[in-house]
């Protein structure tokens, strides 16, 4: 079914309207407060899209955010250069009761293959290197998702795709509030407290890996640095320093790639870095490079050393004490000895 959508397209001058064309799929799903319909864009190539209809007042503070985040990247990046690896809204109609937005979609959600699970090696690579890459592209955009999981990660076979951006913020925002869906959220997402970090996507992304390569659900912070130390080498030694209490003891993200690339099954996708993550990998190096200066400034001194006490030298034996008078007494002697030999030997 063909309907005709007047939308506000996102990044925009002047908040433009235009009209799209979208051949609608039979039925729509109801999740987390929003109803979807998917179809095709008629003029868009084939495009798959999605309209996500918000009915709760939830639903509908998220669907202005991610409107913000679409519009704000757009105007960016420009829609040429939009990056793959995010999912992206092409319009949207915040006014009515039912406020939408249209996004393109590519492939299934991660979640929908839960039967499968574990993917096989080649299958698992191939999804192992798309959340890296859509990793990579959060951090050069220095943008904290919050709501990374399997439903919201979608795969074609060759590429993830990141979706939903309602709850995300710009690095350095106050977190806020607790958001995020067990047992997929960081410790600090369970929080809420503090600065959003990069690093706060890294702990979903790795359980969502992990939840990929053994079938099993996430589960709490401790348990999970015990079962990666379980895992074969190449995810023992991808996922290691993941898992931990706080964003700050964390993995970056660019590290997680370095480690992907640099290890045994390294795809033939592999790219280079870029400068942005060059220098946010020099930025964090540097960062813990003062902490660790400042612990060496602010250490507790130890008390000094006790003055050394001068010891007794020890008694050295020097043989039996002679004398002048018996050395020549003993002279003497053998001298007399010696004269008797003699005059026994000429009688």
């Amino acid at each position: 079914m063909i309907e005709r959508l007047e939308m506000i397209t996102c990044g925009g001058r002047g908040a433009e309207k235009s009209i799209f064309e979208i051949d609608f799929d039979q039925g729509e799903k109801t999740r987390d407060g929003f109803r979807e319909r998917r179809g095709v864009l008629v003029h868009g190539g084939g495009e798959r899209v999605v309209q996500r209809i918000a009915y709760t007042d939830q639903a509908r503070r998220e669907l202005a955010n991610a409107v913000r985040f679409a519009d704000l990247l757009v105007r960016r990046l420009g829609v040429t250069s939009y990056p793959a690896e995010l999912s992206r809204v092409i319009g949207h109609r915040p006014d009515g009761r039912a406020p939408f937005l249209v996004a393109v979609r590519r492939g299934r959600p991660l979640s929908e293959f839960r039967d499968e699970l574990p993917l096989p090696p080649g299958e698992l690579w191939s999804a192992v290197d798309g959340i890296v890459a859509v990793l990579t592209k959060l951090n050069e955009l220095r943008v904290v998702h919050r709501d990374i999981r399997p439903q919201t990660l979608l795969w074609d076979g060759k590429s993830v795709q990141l979706t939903e951006s309602g709850i995300a913020v710009h690095e350095g925002e106050d977190r806020g509030a607790a958001v995020g869906v067990d047992p997929w959220r960081s410790p600090e997402q369970t929080a809420g407290l503090g600065k959003a970090d990069c690093r706060d996507d890294v702990y979903p992304a790795g359980a969502v890996i992990f939840h990929l390569a053994t079938g099993e659900d996430a589960a709490a912070t401790p348990d999970m640095r015990g079962r990666v130390r379980l895992l074969d080498n190449s995810l023992r030694n991808l996922l290691e320093g993941v898992f931990t209490d706080v964003a700050r003891h964390r993995i970056s993200g660019f590290t997680l790639r370095t480690r992907w690339e640099g290890g045994p099954a390294k795809p033939e996708t592999a790219r280079p870095h870029t400068p942005v993550e060059v220098e946010m990998e020099a930025r964090r190096r540097f960062h813990e490079l003062r902490a660790r200066q400042r612990a060496y400034r602010h250490r507790v001194l130890a008390p000094p050393p006790p003055p050394r006490v001068p010891r007794t030298p020890a008694y050295v034996y020097s043989g039996p004490a002679t004398t002048r008078g018996a050395t020549v007494t003993g002279v003497i002697v053998l001298v007399v000895v010696v004269l008797a030999l003699v005059a026994v030997l000429v009688w």
